[in-house]
């Protein structure tokens, strides 16, 4: 395998250990189509250690949404309710990292992101201070039908595109360039995941766009010999929060190494926790992880299609 080292092996700040990760809600929001591309709602980048996009609601002004590969569930900000005239809708149940979570949702006309277009979109709410200050996140129940791309290098920029309506031929013409392909395990709902190495044990990794940290639970710490590790003010534990801003008790630790996609990470900083997101998918007992932008950030692109299940990084 390839090796890839973090150029900042324990940079992890508690800003970013804060943010959230996997949520699920049931029932799931409107079906999406895609639409011709405005130019303003083309490119967007980092913030905050988070993939965005401008994202428009009905009218709105461009508002800045997290990209979340690994939500099941959009969310929007709640002081955006009012100066967005949208309705109340049902209390949702809504999984996510922390545990399960009852919340309020509402009801925009049309949401709009690049290729994105949907329509009768249902929203949860969710608070602003726990999603890092940004109007909301941007769920794979409206992404399924897209390819995510995720550009690192110079000037970061993400697309949502439409999926491939085939698989590339074997005479397509391609760039030249190092492709790393993963082959995709069966699916989490409308979600991805890979299959990792931790250490020498065979894993799950969840592909979360949304995460500005990865996430392991307790079994792949153990599996990959993960040791105590710190932040930068020296703490060795922290917490992570769901949309709402509920909190759970995670450890700081270094992973020894991480191998996917033929490539192996050594030294990587993660959080550790036996938290919900792990048990909802019947994973608590066997080695997985949420892949956060701080992996995916070392690759020169990565691209992400949810309709097709695909999984490629660029080097």
């Amino acid at each position: 395998m390839d090796e890839v080292q973090p150029k900042h092996a324990l940079a992890i700040d508690r800003r970013r250990v804060f943010s959230g990760g996997l949520l699920v809600c049931a029932p799931f929001a409107g079906s999406s189509s895609a639409q011709d591309r405005a130019a303003e709602f083309g490119t967007s980048g980092l913030d905050r250690g988070r993939v965005t996009v401008p994202v428009q609601i009905n009218d709105s002004r461009a508002l800045k949404f997290a990209v979340d590969s690994a939500a099941n569930c959009s969310v929007i900000a709640s002081d955006l309710i009012a100066p967005l005239g949208l309705a109340l809708g049902e209390t949702l149940t809504m999984h996510t990292l922390v545990g399960r979570e009852e919340t309020p949702s509402v009801r925009a006309d049309r949401l709009h992101s690049d290729a994105l277009t949907a329509r009768g979109v249902r929203l949860a709410v969710g608070n602003r201070l726990a999603m890092d200050g940004l109007d909301g996140l941007l769920g794979a129940d409206l992404l399924t039908n897209h390819r995510l791309l995720l550009n690192f290098k110079g000037q970061a920029r993400t697309r949502i595109a439409r999926s491939r309506s085939v698989a590339r031929g074997f005479f397509d013409p391609v760039n030249p360039s190092a492709r790393l392909n993963a082959t995709p395990l069966p699916r989490f709902g409308d979600l991805l995941s890979i299959p990792i190495r931790v250490g020498s044990t065979p894993g799950i990794g969840i592909i979360d766009s949304g995460a500005g940290v990865s996430v392991l639970n307790r079994a792949a710490a153990a599996a990959g010999r993960a040791t105590p590790a710190a932040l930068d003010g020296g703490a060795t534990g922290s917490r992570v929060q769901s949309p709402t801003g509920r909190t759970a008790p995670v450890d700081v630790m270094l992973l020894p190494a991480l191998g996917f996609a033929g490539v192996t990470i050594s030294r990587v900083p993660v959080l550790v926790g036996d938290l919900h997101t792990f048990d909802i998918w019947g994973a608590a007992d066997r080695p997985a992880m949420l892949m956060g932008v701080d992996i995916l950030g070392l690759f020169d692109s990565v691209m992400i299609d949810l309709k097709r299940g695909e999984f490629t990084l660029k080097v």
